[in-house]
This record gives structure tokens, sequence and C-alpha cells, in this order.
């Protein structure tokens, strides 16, 4: 007997492969409850409608718990906290479905406010913790623009995923190098920490 649990999560698991698919608004519970195999009513018991199904893929794709894991774990050295910080940011793309949905739901966080909420979370609270731990490890400030920087060169390599010519490891490792160097006094400017390259180098 199929529990209830395992059907909410099979609706679920079904709804981020035809949302990243077909979008919020194109995709139906038509399709969804055909991935899941149940039937539309099902769907509509579990999740009164479809903005509920919606809000619940969406907050999947946020990193939230990732990075909450990270700040939750102890360091010894600024570049062990940004390789574990880079690596379990990445690592949760690594589903292509939660790539596509992450900027799907980046999209729409004013359309759906525990979205907003969520993201919210992301990069003030869960980053800014980071970043303190960071300051603590290297006993320097964290400049606002060397913090975009990192979180922005992240975010491109989800974007172009299947263009990186590097492994998460080795771009995270790059990346990491550069941005301690940043924040020890060299220089801030687009050569230094501009968007990544794809061909040879994360920089």
């Amino acid at each position: 007997m199929v529990s209830r649990n395992d059907k909410e999560e099979r609706i679920l698991n079904a709804s981020i492969k035809v949302f990243s698919k077909r979008g919020y608004d194109l995709a139906t519970i038509d399709e969804i409850a055909s991935k899941a195999r149940v039937s539309k009513g099902i769907i509509f018991f579990y999740y009164k409608k479809k903005d509920h199904l919606i809000e619940k893929a969406a907050l999947k794709s946020v990193p939230v718990d990732e990075i909450s894991g990270v700040n939750n774990r102890n360091h010894n050295s600024a570049e062990e906290l940004m390789m574990d910080f880079g690596l379990s940011f990445l690592r949760k793309y690594e589903n292509p479905d939660l790539r596509n949905l992450l900027l799907m739901t980046i999209a729409n966080k004013e359309r759906y406010k525990q979205i907003d909420i969520a993201l919210r979370t992301m990069c003030f609270q869960e980053m800014d913790k980071m970043f303190s731990k960071l300051e603590e490890l290297v006993g320097a400030t964290v400049p606002a623009p060397v913090k975009k920087a990192f979180f922005g060169s992240l975010l491109c390599y989800v974007v172009w995923w299947n263009d990186n010519k590097v492994n998460p490891c080795e771009y995270v490792k790059t990346l990491t190098e550069k941005i301690l160097f940043a924040i020890k006094g060299g220089p801030v400017n687009e050569a230094s920490l501009g968007l990544p390259s794809f061909s040879k180098e994360p920089f």
C-alpha cells in the first residue's frame, strides 16, 4: 500500500519535472497527474489549487537547506568554508530539473509570497551568516561587491551548466582563490572577479 507521504512525494517530484519543462503557467495538473501516475483528484486532495503545488515545487529549487547546512558545520579555514558552500550549492543543481526550476522561481518571486520569503532568506539571512563566518576566519571585512561576485559566479555556473569546461570542484577551487585574494587586498574589477569564462578557466 502506498503511504500518504509517498504519494505526496511522487506528486511533488512529477510536478518538478513537468514545471521545469513546461513552465509554471503552461504546465497542467493533468500532465502532472499522468507523470505521477495518480488521479487529478488526488493532486487536489493534497494541494487545494495549482498555485500551492507551484510554491511547493519552487521551494525545492531554492538552496536554503544547503546553505543553512554549511552554516551549521564547523570550518577550520576560509578556504574550507568557501569550498563547502560552493560545492553544496552546485551539487544541488546536478539535477537539470532543479536548474531550470531555479531560474523560473527567481523570475516568479513577486507572484508567490513563500517563494519571495525563501529567496530573501537565502540571499540575505543565510548568505549573511556565511559571510560573517568568513570574515571571522580571514580577520577582514568582505566588501559587498565581493559577496555579489562570489554568489553571482556560482549562479552563472548553474545558468550555463552544459557549457562549463571545468568541473564544479575545479571551478569552486579557483573561485575561492580569487575571492580570498580580493578580500586580502587584490583588485576587485571585471578582470579579477568577472563572470565565468566557459572555455578553460572559471573566470
